[in-house]
């Protein structure tokens, strides 16, 4: 698993791809790194969710969430 980033070091970063509620910061082929635009007042567990995922045996896995700050 890779580095935890901040909330400015991957608002720094160009948005790749927007799905519907997340922006990818990061995607290396075998990691990607979403950045949640919802917030607690749409019913995430917090606001700035960063959600980790690794690409593995065919499909791509989340490894990780945390809360970038």
């Amino acid at each position: 698993m890779g580095k935890k980033f901040s909330l400015a070091e991957l608002k720094a970063l160009p948005t790749l791809k927007q799905s519907h509620t997340d922006n990818l910061k990061k995607d290396t082929g075998n990691e990607r790194v979403w950045l949640s635009r919802m917030t607690v007042a749409d019913g995430m567990p917090y606001n700035n969710q960063v959600t980790v995922e690794v690409f593995s045996n065919g499909k791509w896995n989340i490894v990780d969430t945390y809360q970038a700050q």
